[in-house]
């Protein structure tokens, strides 16, 4: 069974006048575009691969007088309609239907057309995005955003590439970005890998950051107990009893003393801290009440995010249910147990009512993108409450040391409502002062030590976590070369079946012993060398390396490889005639052992076999270099 199957199912391109320049079904299994040279067979590779989201910018004159290619396409058993209007500039949206290209051409309201641009930003979804979700395939972010453009690059041969590229030619290429989407088509990629690899990036710099962080606080004290929090605190508790104990020496003094005099600012003092301490405690209430309401948005905003994840779940199951109960033998009535009569074609088997197969589909998969955005807004919102709750935390911490301040003022006015002007008590007073800034500098002392011990415990957090990270990559890498090395064996088993059963052209071809390809540096290796060959053969080899990894994909499931593959002309750079007809035998006689259901090839030639014309496999008619049967009407 094959997973990953993208299909093409209709092509059709419009001029500036709105006249039809072009417009074929194709079917699952092999198609075949033919016509003489300069008969238009390049340029609808051109735009099947710009349709299906490449990228491009060389366009011939005749495309330039198309105003939009329309795609009607099958991502994994979904149908959507494809539209994309032909212009020079890169970088163009796509505009996506959920349903055939017929039901698409009658739309009139807005809204049924969704409009997806060529890069994703923080709230909407690129197309790549898109065609990614629906076929299965994981998104790359970082530093190798990986887009449907980059993965068409190894499922199209194209006739502009120099023959020593196995991927579409691109002047600003990198060997990552060939390594990644190599990676993600033969199904590699490990998703939870790149992401370890990134977090583990991530931790290793943090751990960096942590211990710089602690060296400063280290320099700034000579000696390491002035980071101790016991130590500080039994500085702190020796100076509140220093402290406690001057003020007692104070009020018996006053006590003693025969006549009382009475301050006459000391009520106006009292009555303006008492003031302040009422405002600040309001304040520390409203702070209080915000908080509280924060808190439960937030809780709020995971049950709502919770319940859209077990609606998109449910659906995803539900759609998975139906697609494998869509072909279960229901011979006996599951209530009564009595033989059910046969149905209709296209009715349920129990109610006899009829179904439609694609609408319920289609309606499943646009609940799912509908979804999607909304568990993405509900999360940037929590973000936000979160971020906020954090804000409104500290400012309550700052709020209520404030308010502490202010009551130990107020409990000092009350004691001190007397007023002595003996040298004993100014000296106690002054004495009081120095005590009172002592105290302050501990206080700020014991927060350098908190934030010490923070520091550290954060530390060996990100240490432990870095080596639980090292130990998932390894497990994680191993699977992953397992997983290649089978991959590449098949890739080689079918390369060398068609090196050897080419026509004897070149010998280096009958007598490989191995053949691999290094996707980084975009070479093919025969017999662990990087060979030279003639034009035609280096031709003959890349086509064989990339039918090989597409008719890999057809046995091997893990692979992400949509199973489609889009080659423009089967005879390129001098290849001869019977040379080229060979191959495309032994193309079609290898597609034939699969299913026409499970895979879909594209093809240009001017050399098709003679048993090949006219039989089903033909999309089109036969192409000439003459204005009234090139392939695009009208331009």
């Amino acid at each position: 069974m094959t997973f990953n199957k993208l299909f093409l199912k209709r092509l059709r391109v419009l001029t500036y006048t709105g006249l039809v320049a072009y417009d074929e079904k194709y079917r699952k299994g092999v198609n075949i575009i033919r016509g003489d040279n300069s008969s238009g067979k390049s340029t609808v590779t051109y735009f099947i691969f710009y349709a299906l989201g490449g990228v491009i910018k060389n366009w011939t004159t005749e495309a330039l007088k198309c105003n939009e290619v329309w795609a009607e396409v099958e991502l994994n058993g979904i149908i959507v309609t494809i539209k994309r209007f032909v212009r020079e500039s890169g970088n163009q949206p796509m505009y996506i239907y959920w349903g055939n290209m017929n039901d698409a051409s009658k739309v009139t309201k807005e809204g049924q057309w969704y409009k997806y641009s060529y890069n994703s930003q923080d709230d909407k979804k690129s197309f790549s995005n898109m065609l990614f979700d629906n076929l299965g395939i994981p998104m790359v972010y970082g530093d190798n955003n990986i887009t449907m453009h980059q993965l068409l690059r190894l499922m199209y041969i194209d006739q502009e590439s120099p023959t020593s590229s196995l991927f579409v030619y691109e002047q600003f290429d990198s060997g990552l970005t060939r390594q990644t989407v190599s990676e993600l088509l033969l199904g590699v990629y490990d998703s939870d890998l790149y992401s370890d690899r990134i977090e583990r990036r991530i931790t290793e710099k943090k751990v960096i950051e942590l211990e710089s962080d602690l060296n400063g606080m280290r320099k700034v004290y000579d000696d390491l107990k002035n980071l101790n929090k016991a130590f500080i605190n039994t500085l702190i508790a020796n100076v509140e009893i220093e402290k406690e104990e001057i003020e007692i020496e104070i009020l018996q003094l006053k006590e003693g003393k025969k006549r009382v005099v009475f301050r006459k600012d000391s009520k106006l003092n009292f009555q303006k801290i008492n003031q302040n301490i009422h405002s600040q405690r309001n304040k520390i209430n409203e702070l209080d009440d915000l908080i509280t309401r924060t808190k439960y948005e937030i809780n709020d905003s995971e049950s709502f995010i919770e319940m859209l994840e077990q609606k998109k779940n449910a659906i995803e199951n539900s759609i998975a249910t139906r697609k494998y109960f869509k072909n279960f033998p229901f011979q006996y009535c599951p209530e009564c147990l009595s033989e059910l009569e046969l149905p209709q074609e296209n009715h349920c088997k129990l109610c006899k009512q009829k179904i439609d197969e694609q609408s319920s589909g289609v309606i499943a998969k646009r609940m799912l993108q509908e979804l999607s955005f909304q568990i993405l807004e509900s999360k940037k919102l929590k973000k936000k409450r979160n971020s906020f709750l954090i804000n409104e935390k500290a400012k309550w911490e700052s709020e209520l040391l404030k308010l502490n301040l202010l009551q130990k003022q107020v409990n000092e006015s009350l004691k001190d409502v007397k007023s002595f002007r003996e040298e004993k008590i100014d000296d106690l007073l002054i004495k009081k002062g120095e005590n009172e800034g002592l105290h302050l500098q501990y206080l700020t002392m014991l927060e350098m030590a908190e934030k010490y011990d923070l520091l550290q415990k954060e530390k060996k957090e990100n240490e432990i976590k870095k080596n639980r990270l090292k130990d998932s990559i390894v497990i994680r890498e191993k699977e992953q070369e397992e997983l290649k090395n089978k991959i590449n064996l098949k890739v080689e088993s079918f390369a060398l079946d068609l090196l050897k059963k080419d026509l004897n052209r070149e010998d280096g071809f009958k007598e490989a012993k191995n053949l691999k390809i290094n996707y980084y540096d975009n070479s093919i290796y025969v017999d662990d060398e990087k060979k030279r060959f003639s034009a035609s053969s280096n031709f003959y080899l890349k086509n064989t390396a990339r039918f090989s990894l597409f008719f890999s994909s057809l046995l091997i499931s893990q692979m992400r490889y949509p199973r489609f593959i889009l080659c423009d002309n089967m005879e390129d750079k001098g290849i001869e005639k019977g040379r080229a007809q060979n191959f495309q035998r032994l193309i079609i006689k290898t597609a034939e052992k699969f299913k026409d259901d499970d895979y879909q090839i594209i093809y240009t030639t001017s050399f098709i076999p003679d048993e090949l014309e006219g039989s089903h496999y033909c999309i089109g008619e036969y192409y000439t270099e003459e204005n009234k049967n090139k392939s695009l009407k009208y331009v």
